[in-house]
């Protein structure tokens, strides 16, 4: 049998392994379809972080368009608060100075803020008091540690609602 009959056996051209591909020729191969996959993730990134900028700016660009809400008065608690936590085992407190943000021009409801001073204040201390250090933490649980001191003040208020709870000072320890 010569090299003819083993071609007709095969199906006729000779295999690429058979045709001698130079190792070369296969590194730069392999070499080229580095470089082009790393060309296409180059492009990709560069896309992906055009949109994610251009976003931000959209987003930031808003924000700057909102106009301020104007200023309000405000009713500051003379004393500041100083208050035991609700934790067990170990001794926490709270001393914090705070301000009622009100409309401008209600003297009514300042005056009425002035008289249930002793109420008001008695109202933040339990609120403050059933709650543990862990639960005073974050700038989310102290939104919603103002969110909840405003809803409790505005239910016995009669003569407006306070819009604003202000932190002047907040130490959790």
């Amino acid at each position: 049998m010569g090299d003819a009959e083993i071609e007709d056996e095969e199906g006729g051209a000779p295999s690429a392994e058979t045709a001698g591909t130079s190792p070369i020729i296969k590194w730069l191969l392999y070499i080229a379809g580095a470089i082009f996959g790393l060309i296409v993730v180059t492009v990709i990134s560069m896309f992906v972080a055009q949109k994610t900028a251009t976003s931000v700016f959209k987003q930031q660009k808003n924000i700057a368009l909102v106009k301020a809400p104007p200023p309000l008065d405000v009713y500051t608690f003379v004393d500041e608060f100083r208050i035991n936590t609700a934790d067990v085992g170990e001794a926490h407190f709270i001393k914090m100075k705070l301000g009622l943000g009100v409309d401008k021009g209600q003297p009514a409801l300042t005056a009425e803020l002035a008289e249930r001073n002793p109420q008001t204040r008695n109202i933040i201390n339990l609120i403050i008091s059933r709650k543990t250090k862990d639960e005073l933490k974050t700038i989310t649980q102290q939104l919603d540690l103002r969110e909840e001191i405003k809803a409790h003040i505005n239910h016995i208020l009669t003569n407006g609602k306070i819009k604003e709870v202000y932190f002047t000072e907040f130490i959790v320890n």
